[in-house]
């Protein structure tokens, strides 16, 4: 059972279990709803090996987008 952090509690779903740390398999991830100013929605997803862009039809937010990431040195 996966806890906040990247914890694991063994065994699953067992009260009083043993926290520990996986490092090698830990994940994360977050998205952002994005409201453009033409009304167009789309998401913008982080996770630890990459950032995707999705349900957009307006090249000037994928444009967008890659020029923040740009300037965000962890991204490069």
């Amino acid at each position: 059972m996966s806890h906040g952090g990247g914890y694991r509690v063994y065994p699953p779903l067992a009260f009083g279990g043993t926290a520990v740390r996986d490092s090698a398999n830990e994940r994360f991830a977050a998205t952002l709803r994005c409201h453009d100013a033409n009304g167009e929605i789309s998401f913008v997803n982080f996770c630890r090996e990459q950032v995707t862009l999705t349900s957009f039809s307006d090249e000037r937010i994928r444009n967008r987008v890659e020029t923040w990431a740009d300037t965000v040195a962890v991204l490069g």
